[in-house]
């Protein structure tokens, strides 16, 4: 099984033990630009995990490219140890790492004094900051220090370097003809605009030891006007061959600007979407290895990006942050062990806030053993009976880890269909992948033998009959009518309700209070019914809780599916057809009239009703929304914790 994936490869005159890669992974692990234990667990438990190449997230060239905190330096020796250890224990481990080497150029955005400095006088496509335009004296001075931190990790055991010339960073900002406008001998043609990374890894190939790999990772489709499409990619790579110093490509989509969505595609986007650039890539590649990656959801799409020559190695990274074992468990026969990624973004939404690496059902994230944490749930010195309320993430979760661990697991669900809110998430538009969630949770509570009781209205006198030692409510949250609104029965429809039986017509207003994923995907689903719909809401501006690249792709589809969207504006009154709303600045008032329907999306109240029955009776425990109203990771993580710990 999986005979291509698994199997061997040369880069340069190293041997991966197989195709599977891990891509730099942004944690913000580290603290204070030092590695840290997490850091290094995040590596270590991949290569652990079976991963044949694993590349390190960005570490920084020179002091002027750094400017967070949780960025490591690679331009002194303050890492070396650190380096050392992580290397050590990851080819120990059976897998090759390799360091990305990072400048972000114009992208410098974070730090007070330290100016960005750019190829030419080209805006950030985002922030529309301006460099400081590199002379050729600074010029040469970074080539060096690219060098100088590839010697450094050299000297540190790591297998190669990667330069990192992909979503709008330095090397990518001297490639792409959209940003680099120089008339030296670092502008102009090709020849000269590969002329910086060209003279890095020549610099390194003649200072590093002869089996130390360069690979690099550059644009395949900048998706801007002007910059590299993959025809512009195909002819670049085919000069960077010829030089003879790269031992494989890379090719990341998008870049600082509104094609940052690219950069990693969402559930929106077909699993695999950008293969064919990397296919196209691989046919001039000479024989040089191309890593494809955007994307790949599965073991079985990986062994097909291989065996059809989409690539030669298979970078995917979200996937390997749900679950780092992957690898081991898909050559073992055991794929349905493998905890799925849903492609959300959360991940990245987190990281891109400042905050740690994490995942909706990935407790174990960078910790010691995380590879094969479930394996070692330590059984319970004393079996009780408990009985789990509620089929939705929290209660799944919750109840095949406290069977796993030997305790005595019913599962009441009022619907026929386990899943709870989340099951109606993954019936919208572009969401389906959602549902993955369920039906691994499902599998492992098969696995472990707890009892599920579909379709059964529970309340406290049915719990009761069972007798249990434990109940733990996971009855989750409803939607509230919009607070400004006056009471009374008329109040619209909330978007719960709407989605479990859509309907459509002629015109429907959508009141926005959620600004998640789930709100705007149940809009794309009324534009499909409605002939025309209008958002509004309350907040300056839309997807406020949408991590930034899948934000962009609300914008997109809600502009093409032209959504009127009104901000700053409150609900204030809606009496069947018509909808009043309140400048939130202004006080003016805006009336939406001929309105065939009004749906809403706005706080959560608690489902906590059972609870509070229970209390006294029983050791009671809530988890997730009953408990307070939050997220998917805080109902999985939550579940997960109790039951290790009843």
């Amino acid at each position: 099984m999986y005979s291509h994936l698994f199997s061997e490869i040369q880069l340069g005159s190293r041997t991966l033990r197989n195709r599977v890669a891990l891509p730099a992974t942004l944690t913000n692990y580290a603290t204070g630009n030092r590695v840290t234990e997490r850091w290094k667990n995040f590596l270590i438990e991949r290569a652990k995990g079976g991963v044949g190449l694993i590349i390190s997230e960005i570490i920084a060239v020179d002091p002027e490219a750094l400017a967070q905190q949780a960025i490591v330096t690679g331009f002194d020796d303050t890492n070396e140890f650190g380096f050392q250890e992580t290397s050590e224990a990851v080819h120990k481990e059976g897998a090759l790492l390799v360091g990305q080497l990072w400048h972000p150029g114009r992208q410098q955005l974070w730090h007070p004094t330290k100016a960005p400095m750019g190829v030419s006088e080209q805006p950030d496509a985002l922030s529309w900051t301006v460099p400081h335009v590199m002379s050729e004296d600074a010029v040469q001075r970074i080539i060096d220090s690219y060098v100088n931190t590839a010697q450094r990790l050299n000297k540190c055991g790591f297998a190669g370097v990667e330069l990192h010339g992909a979503h709008g960073y330095l090397i990518g900002q001297f490639l792409s003809p959209w940003s680099n406008k120089r008339d030296d001998l670092y502008g102009g043609d090709v020849a000269g605009r590969t002329r910086f990374v060209t003279e890095i890894a020549a610099g390194i190939r003649a200072s590093c030891s002869s089996d130390f790999i360069i690979g690099l990772k550059m644009p395949g489709d900048e998706g801007v006007r002007g910059g590299i499409d993959s025809e512009e990619a195909l002819v670049i790579t085919e000069n960077l061959v010829r030089t003879a110093n790269f031992d494989y490509f890379s090719y990341g989509q998008g870049n600082f600007s509104l094609s940052l969505e690219n950069h990693v595609p969402d559930i929106h986007f077909d699993p695999g979407h950008f293969l064919n650039i990397h296919k196209k890539m691989r046919d001039v590649a000479q024989g040089v290895p191309v890593m494809a990656l955007g994307r790949v959801d599965s073991p079985e799409l990986a062994e097909r990006v291989i065996a059809e020559g989409y690539g030669d190695i298979v970078g995917t990274s979200r996937t390997l942050i749900a679950d780092p074992a992957w690898p081991q468990k898909a050559l073992n026969g055991k794929s349905k062990l493998i905890r799925p990624s849903v492609f959300d973004n959360w991940c990245w939404g987190e990281v891109h806030q400042g905050k740690p690496l994490q995942e909706h059902h990935n407790p174990y994230l960078g910790e010691v053993g995380e590879a094969f944490a479930e394996e070692r749930l330590s059984p319970t010195p004393n079996s009780r009976k408990i009985s789990v309320v509620g089929g939705g993430p929290g209660g799944l979760e919750t109840a095949w880890v406290a069977a796993a661990r030997g305790h005595q697991v019913s599962l009441y669900n009022g619907s026929l269909a386990l899943g709870g809110k989340l099951r109606r998430d993954a019936a919208l538009p572009g969401r389906s992948e959602i549902s993955k969630i369920i039906e691994y949770q499902a599998h492992l509570a098969d696995l472990y033998g707890v009892e599920i009781r579909l379709g059964e209205v529970v309340d406290a006198s049915v719990v009761r009959k069972d007798s249990p030692d434990v109940v733990v409510c996971a009855t989750g949250s409803t939607i509230s009518p919009p607070p400004a609104l006056p009471g009374g029965e008329n109040l619209g429809l909330d978007a719960i309700s709407y989605i479990d039986a859509p309907f459509g017509g002629g015109r429907a207003l959508f009141f926005d209070m959620d600004h998640g994923p789930t709100a705007y995907a149940t809009v794309d689903l009324m534009a499909e019914k409605f002939e025309q719909v209008i958002l509004v809401t309350p907040r300056p501006q839309i997807a406020q809780n949408v991590n930034y690249c899948s934000a962009i792709g609300v914008h997109r589809r809600l502009h093409q599916m032209k959504v009127k969207i009104v901000t700053a504006y409150d609900v204030v009154g809606f009496d069947g057809a018509k909808v009043t709303c309140e400048n939130v600045f202004t006080g003016e008032n805006r009336t939406f009239g001929d309105l065939d329907a009004f749906i809403y999306a706005a706080p959560r109240r608690a489902n906590d009703k059972l609870s509070k029955e229970m209390n006294g009776d029983v050791e009671l425990h809530l988890v997730g929304d009953c408990q307070s109203p939050r997220n998917l990771m805080a109902a999985i993580h939550g579940g997960h914790h109790l039951g290790r710990t009843l």
